[in-house]
């Protein structure tokens, strides 16, 4: 038995939307502010709180909008009332009902033939035994919409957000088993039923530990009593720990009476003992184990010289991990106590990467799944929300749920759906895409933007460059990938699927038409170019003659650009490779300087320099006796005024305006 999807609709950014889940771990991945947080929250309100926790706010603003809709509809039914049409009052009442907002939470639960049916009996509805499957709905809706709207045209206040933000009481949580192919067969469900079947549990990546010799959080400790809480009653020590409580709290009854006596006797005089109502008044002791742990018990770390350290003395990431995993087994300790026992459970995990550093990152997630799997007894699946390329890499394209919110509505994209259809037309580039995502931990699924370059060289002068040509970029989250001169056309279908804003700076890669295609100079007639990119991809040309002809738009493919050499200035030479247009666009520059490492290949053999319309007309060659790019990238940041090379600056000028 398992939770097989949830639909949210009309909660913040989630409308209308469903994310799959794993039957173990689901990642949720994507940009800041793309719903993510929203998806755990929505789950916590409904399920993860006895009373939740709803506000004005939570609704979106397209149900904001049929709230004002519902208002201004209702006080026009109430003035044709006044004018005497009570028809057109009431279909007026009936459109403003219609318009009233709600935020609803499907949880579709999926099951075998060898599951026990008892936890989830009350939500299967269908007889059908062919079917597996069983779906709860939960809603916050207003139960008595005409008293709601009523009492609002009676409050004289004339805008009806701000009534509901002041009478969110109107509202309330209803929870119902519904057969999804037939939703008139409904059965209407309490809270305590609904956690028959499932339970939730939630860690909020922003715990509060300190960091500081004042030790004032206690994170540790906290999370000890809520371990001690769990496993109540299951342990023998525990037992041990009640009964010695019991013997304190006996000794200390007597010394109460003693000491309160003259309490008591004085109250009297104040006629508290001679009212009929009122009993003799006895102080007792009462000690909970869980109360006296609390703010009573510190976690101390030893020390090899004997001394105990306290915990805020570790670092921040240890104490975290810590805690996380208290949580996760308190989360089991409560699961495995409660009768009757809940059919599944699920857990969120906010951002575990939050003050673990990278390998503890990977580690962590990878141990996790380790640990659940070995509590057989424990029907648990974890959802992970989180912003680390590691936990990404650990986790594989199947666990991954894209949220994207770049066009301003969000849309979760499934990246096991995109391995399945990879497996079967492009298996070569599946197996790129997996190794890259686990050895160059690839952030792209976080980023505003994509940049993809060729090689070194381009990715240490690229921050330069954003902020001389499209300083925008510098606020935005760009991922810089680089991925060499034949591989960019692999993460075509990623890309795609993904539909982030992408620019690929990549080489025209000139070389002879006929027989091993060396490399030659663009000036050759009848190049062609060895690079897949540009033939296969954009703007899917052969020859360097046709590359050059190409418009801006011909470089474009819907949120994808690449951008390759051309000419400085109508007319001029073309640049092979980014070094060779570099100097084309800053002879000058590079001629004038006397201490670059690469100064050599701008000298002649006798150690002269060499003249700007030389190295102009020699660009080519220049370019080919470059030994270290890396040094020569280093060249130019030295450089006290250098120019980027046309096609870049093109390039990143397209990337740099806000997405629409």
């Amino acid at each position: 038995m398992r939770v097989a999807s949830a639909t949210v609709s009309g909660f913040r950014l989630l409308d209308g939307v469903t994310v799959t889940f794993e039957e173990s771990t689901t990642i949720i991945v994507g940009r800041n502010n793309s719903g993510k947080t929203s998806f755990v929250e929505v789950f916590y309100k409904f399920l993860g709180s006895d009373k939740g926790s709803f506000s004005l706010d939570d609704f979106t603003l397209r149900r904001l909008q049929g709230l004002a809709e519902a208002g201004a509809l209702w006080k026009q039914a109430d003035q044709a009332r006044v004018d005497g049409d009570p028809e057109k009052a009431a279909k007026l009442e009936a459109d403003a009902i219609d318009k009233l907002p709600s935020i609803t939470l499907e949880v579709e639960f999926a099951y075998a033939d060898e599951d026990s049916l008892a936890p989830i009996s009350k939500l299967i509805l269908d007889l059908d035994p062919l079917r597996h499957d069983a779906l709860l709905v939960c809603t916050l809706g207003l139960i008595r919409p005409r008293e709601f709207l009523r009492a609002f045209a009676e409050s004289g206040i004339d805008d009806i957000s701000a009534f509901v933000r002041k009478r969110m009481s109107f509202f309330d949580r209803s929870f119902l088993a519904v057969d999804k192919d037939d939703r008139s067969n409904a059965r209407e469900l309490k809270l305590s039923e609904v956690k028959d079947a499932l339970l939730c549990d939630f860690i909020y990546a922003q715990n509060l530990f300190d960091d500081t010799s004042r030790d004032t959080g206690h994170g540790l400790s906290k999370g000890f009593e809520s371990y001690y809480r769990a496993i109540a009653n299951t342990d023998g020590t525990v037992e041990s720990l009640e009964t010695a409580l019991v013997d304190v709290a006996t000794k200390l009854d007597g010394e109460y009476s003693t000491l309160f006596a003259s309490v008591f006797g004085d109250l009297k005089h104040f006629g508290a003992g001679r009212m009929p109502s009122l009993q003799e008044l006895k102080i007792v002791s009462e000690f909970r184990a869980a109360d006296l742990l609390k703010g009573s018990t510190k976690v101390m770390y030893a020390h090899d010289g004997g001394a105990d350290l306290p915990e805020a003395h570790n670092g921040l990431g240890f104490s975290k991990l810590i805690f996380i995993v208290l949580q996760f087994v308190a989360f089991f300790e409560n699961y495995q106590k409660r009768q009757p026992r809940s059919g599944m459970e699920l857990v969120f995990l906010e951002e575990p990467e939050a003050h673990l550093h990278p390998q503890m990152q990977s580690v962590f997630i990878k141990n996790i799944n380790e640990y659940l799997k070995s509590k057989p007894d424990w029907n648990v699946q974890l959802v992970v929300t989180t912003h680390s390329s590691h936990v990404v890499a650990e986790s594989g394209f199947k666990a991954l749920r894209y949220f994207d919110a770049g066009k301003n509505v969000l849309e979760i994209k499934d990246l096991k759906m995109f391995r399945n259809e990879l497996e079967s037309s492009d298996k070569d580039s599946l197996r790129f895409l997996e190794q890259y995502l686990e050895l160059r931990r690839c952030d792209m699924f976080f980023a505003d933007k994509v940049i993809l370059v060729e090689g070194a060289v381009e990715r240490l002068l690229l921050p330069e460059m954003i902020r001389r040509a499209a300083s925008d970029l510098r606020y935005q989250y760009v991922s810089v990938i680089e991925v060499g001169g034949a591989y960019a056309v692999k993460f075509r279908r990623l890309l795609e699927f993904l539909g982030v804003q992408t620019l690929i700076i990549t080489d025209i890669d000139s070389a002879e038409a006929s027989g091993h295609h060396k490399k030659t100079a663009t000036s050759t007639p009848g190049a062609i170019t060895t690079n897949v990119t540009l033939k296969d991809w954009l703007p899917q040309a052969a020859t360097i003659s046709e590359l050059l002809a190409k418009l801006d738009a011909d470089k474009v493919d819907t949120r994808v650009r690449v951008a390759y050499q051309v000419a400085e200035t109508a007319g001029g030479a073309v640049g092979r490779s980014f070094e060779e247009a570099f100097i084309l666009a800053n002879a000058a520059e590079l001629v004038a300087a006397t201490e670059l490492a690469s100064a050599g290949v701008f000298q002649d053999g006798s150690g002269a320099t060499l003249g700007v319309p030389t190295v102009l007309a020699d660009s080519y060659r220049i370019a080919a006796e470059i030994e270290s790019k890396s040094d020569f990238a280093f060249d130019i940041l030295s450089l006290p005024n250098w120019g980027i090379p046309r096609y870049i600056k093109e390039g990143l000028e397209w990337l740099a305006p806000p997405s629409k």
